[in-house]
């Protein structure tokens, strides 16, 4: 029977609270490397956001590219897709070299109709399709240019993202092979999700896809969401990421999954296989005494920790006291006082600056501490300085 493995939203070289999480990923894909080596899938599926931004750094690609070439000389087929955040141009780089080894990167659209067919170790043919994270306009572009008779447009009224992705997954289903098991890789969110912090989505839903969409195949083999989950239907599964990259995932298992496609069963088998992170995330919410005293957080000074001070008090160096209790101290809250705050902030006289302005919005657009955040701060104190210049 065919076995393969989905993984999705690795987010190579993410940047947590102003920290690289690379050394935490080679530890993670470690993991799937000695479990795939110990008991060889027949292929792995990576649902999109490989890297964690377009231009990822080159530790990243670094790691991506050993993750491959193991998975490769381990005779695993590999099929991987652009999600979101990847460069899909770039990911495409050296594709063609890559395929002669069983490493299918699908990054456009051209190969909608053209599945990778791989051979089970027992000998039983499947089908995997590939659609990449549905860029509209793309797509829109790449329906309504090819084939005959220049009416393929016709199904995707208006050209919306439902009616794109219904016409593409048509295009797929129309080739399915009789008898042979279809599975599908796509990078979206689907209606009635259950997101978490660390996504970035659209706001209102206009870009969310009902599951019926992708109804007619074995398996739907999704990515976009970083919690494990059906997705309406028992055969559409998010794989989640493979750690978690924000404090409220703290208590969500994360992992991979391992799915079984049966002819003689109506579902396939789908099993969670969790992964050890090499730093697991904590939130600690206590007294400031109790967080520097208590020997039950002993265990968390080799975690990422959420602090979360009860205390209605300031107190001097803060953060200075509490690193050298958790060395991996990365969020620092004082929740007595951020309802103050928070009731302040109600009344007629709370006054917004340029500065609180510009925080708020990187706040809610989900920009870490890093380099990035720093430098649109600096052009903003640029800016107000060259004004009052004038």
């Amino acid at each position: 029977m065919p076995r393969f493995l989905h993984l999705a939203d690795l987010h190579l070289g993410r940047i947590f609270h102003g920290e690289s999480l690379i050394e935490d990923q080679v530890h993670l894909l470690d993991q799937v490397m000695t479990r795939a080596g110990e008991n060889p899938p027949d292929a792995v599926l990576l649902s999109g956001d490989i890297y964690d931004r377009a231009f990822p750094p080159v530790d990243a690609v670094k790691l991506f590219d050993s993750f491959l070439t193991s998975l490769a000389d381990a005779g695993i087929t590999v099929v991987a897709i652009p999600g979101n955040h990847d460069s899909a141009g770039r990911m495409a780089y050296a594709s063609g070299a890559w395929e002669k080894i069983g490493v299918h990167i699908r990054a456009d659209y051209l190969r909608l109709e053209d599945p990778v067919t791989v051979m089970a170790r027992d000998g039983v043919e499947f089908d995997i399709f590939a659609l990449p994270f549905v860029e509209t306009a793309v797509l829109r572009q790449f329906l309504t240019g090819i084939g005959s008779g220049g009416d393929e447009g016709d199904d995707i009224p208006g050209g919306d993202k439902i009616s794109l992705v219904r016409a593409a997954v048509n295009r797929i289903r129309t080739v399915r092979t009789t008898n042979r098991s279809a599975v599908l890789m796509a990078h979206e969110f689907v209606t009635g999700s259950i997101e978490s912090g660390s996504e970035r989505l659209y706001v209102g839903g206009s870009q969310s896809i009902p599951s019926e969409l992708f109804e007619g195949f074995d398996y739907v083999a999704l990515g976009h969401i970083h919690g494990t989950q059906r997705a309406g239907d028992e055969i559409i599964r998010y794989a989640g990421s493979l750690m978690a990259y924000a404090f409220d995932e703290a208590a969500r298992p994360k992992g991979y999954l391992e799915v079984i496609l049966d002819s003689s069963q109506l579902y396939p088998e789908v099993n969670f296989h969790p992964l050890t992170p090499l730093r697991p995330l904590e939130v600690l919410e206590d007294s400031l005494e109790n967080l520097l005293r208590n020997p039950e957080y002993d265990r968390c000074r080799q975690s990422y920790v959420s602090a979360r001070v009860t205390d209605s008090l300031s107190h001097m160096n803060l953060i200075g006291r509490l690193r050298d209790r958790f060395p991996y101290l990365r969020e620092l809250r004082q929740t007595a006082l951020e309802a103050v705050v928070s009731d302040d902030s109600q009344s007629p006289s709370a006054i917004e600056t340029p500065e609180s302005v510009l925080s708020d919005f990187l706040d809610r657009a989900g920009w870490e501490e890093g380099n990035d955040r720093t430098m649109a701060e600096s052009l903003l104190t640029e800016s107000l300085l060259a004004e009052a210049d004038t």
